[in-house]
């Protein structure tokens, strides 16, 4: 099996980046290949890991920063899954304008994917595999910049799989809804949840996401 290099960012909770002690027990229990530190108040571990994929070498990761300090967790991976038009053009090496252009349908095809999220009234956000899917059929050779379509769509899903999984676990721990809430919000999911074995598949890999990450 191929080995490669994948580079991703975990975001932590409940660990010291900066102590001294820390940083010699997590380099001791393999992630020397990591770069930390704290933005924003929140710590951080930048990863260029190898291994066969990108789940295995995220998952690798977790194990890692979990043994060395075992009461750590993590709050989500990054690059995330909702992209601003500039982090769109970033990752795949292309102006803002143009991706705008593009958003617009004052270039290209059009068709392409809708904003998911409006932050206000001046910042939306995209979802970055609808936004990889377009690109596919409308500007292939694009895609180069981020290692091709295949590989960069599964590690998208991976990594909103997870995040929407630890979305979820936070939701739940700092839950303020009494009993008819709660109730209310479980038809709200069921009315919405998917027949599909994929959704199943979802439903299944997001528990043990959980499971896992703590």
């Amino acid at each position: 099996m191929t080995i490669a290099d994948h580079n991703f960012k975990l975001l932590l909770a409940n660990i010291d980046v900066e102590d001294d002690d820390t940083f010699d027990a997590l380099v001791e229990a393999g992630c020397d290949d990591a770069l930390f530190g704290v933005i924003d108040g929140v710590p951080f571990a930048e990863f260029d890991r190898e291994a066969p994929t990108f789940t295995g070498a995220v998952a690798s990761a977790v194990q890692d920063i979990i043994t060395a300090v075992p009461g750590a967790s993590i709050v989500r991976i990054e690059p995330d899954s909702f992209v601003s038009l500039v982090t769109i053009g970033e990752r795949l090496g292309l102006s803002r304008e143009v991706v705008r252009l593009y958003a617009k349908g004052g270039r290209g095809p059009g068709g392409f994917p809708a904003p998911i999220h409006y932050v206000d009234a001046k910042t939306r956000l995209w979802h970055w595999p609808s936004v990889l899917e377009w690109f596919r059929h409308h500007r292939p050779e694009t895609l180069k910049k981020v290692g091709g379509f295949e590989v960069s769509y599964r590690n998208a899903e991976v990594v909103e799989m997870v995040n929407g999984a630890l979305r979820a676990r936070d939701a739940a721990i700092n839950l303020h809804v009494d009993e008819e809430e709660l109730r209310l919000v479980t038809e709200i999911v069921e009315a919405g949840a998917s027949p599909q074995p994929s959704f199943q598949m979802f439903v299944g890999r997001a528990h043990e996401a959980l499971t896992t990450l703590h």
